[in-house]
């Protein structure tokens, strides 16, 4: 299977905007991964906004299912400041709208207000992490792009006391991990309300945003290093999910913080 990083390098200009592959590959059921679709529009939106200004925030929605083939892709630049710059990404399909992406992106400023984040949670250890193997028709194709360890008490399906996911991952192929990767490794895991159940459940993102609480340095992360993860359910009722997500890179630092409104199908 083709590496993350190298389908979001084979972005390509077109005409009002980019277009970038989305093999079926990287699917999950009948959709195209969510990480693959936010990659591209970050990589246009890049195209319209200075390396010198790293992104703070983005605020994601997933108006509908991608399928396996090309995405086309549009990003303006809606404001530019001294210091802040607010840009937006269409992802469409066929002339169909399927995820819009509205970021910030915030140059350093001096502050006397600093708060440190939290350090990287130690469990489970990266060495004794449980492996996900992929099975086919079981769990998503595009699973073959990362490398997991799980926390074996918080599996999908498995009947579990809480609604968390810990684990670690990293995608497979990388040199190096930009905000687009962030994104992906993000959203590489399940929702966290999946472990309380005891069979296969649907469940898709609605909305979805990430606060990068660490700026991305201009050259990225080294792509071979594990990077921890925790999710928990906030809350949950009506078929609908609220969650909570942390990710840190792998020398510790919490890179971003994500809150997501998941739609579940137990019903």
């Amino acid at each position: 299977m083709t590496p993350f990083t190298h389908l979001l390098d084979a972005l390509t200009p077109s005409s009002g905007g980019f277009t970038g592959p989305a093999p079926a590959d990287w699917g999950q059921g009948r959709a195209i991964f969510g990480g693959l679709i936010t990659g591209h529009a970050l990589r246009a939106l890049r195209e319209r906004v200075p390396a010198d200004r790293p992104v703070r925030s983005c605020l994601v929605s997933f108006v509908g299912p991608a399928a396996p083939g090309d995405l086309d892709v549009t990003a303006q630049v809606l404001r530019a400041g001294r210091a802040m710059t607010q840009a937006e990404a269409r992802v469409t399909q066929g002339g169909d709208l399927k995820a819009t992406l509205v970021c910030a992106y915030g140059a350093a400023r001096s502050t006397r207000l600093t708060v440190p984040t939290a350090p990287a949670p130690t469990e489970p250890d990266v060495e004794g992490g449980l492996p996900m193997p992929y099975i086919e028709g079981v769990v998503p194709r595009f699973i073959r792009g990362f490398e997991y360890r799980w926390d074996p008490t918080c599996l999908p399906f498995s009947g579990a006391a809480e609604p968390v996911i810990r684990g670690a991952v990293r995608l497979r192929g990388a040199d190096r991990v930009d905000e687009a990767g962030v994104l992906a490794l993000l959203d590489a895991w399940p929702a966290p309300i999946l472990p309380l159940a005891t069979g296969p459940v649907p469940a898709s993102t609605v909305t979805w945003m990430v606060d990068f609480v660490a700026p991305v340095p201009p050259q990225g992360w080294p792509g071979a290093g594990f990077w921890r993860f925790r999710s928990e359910v906030v809350g949950s009722d009506q078929g609908y999910a609220d969650i909570a997500g942390r990710i840190w890179s792998p020398d510790g630092q919490m890179v971003a913080a994500s809150r997501q409104l998941v739609a579940e199908f137990s019903g």
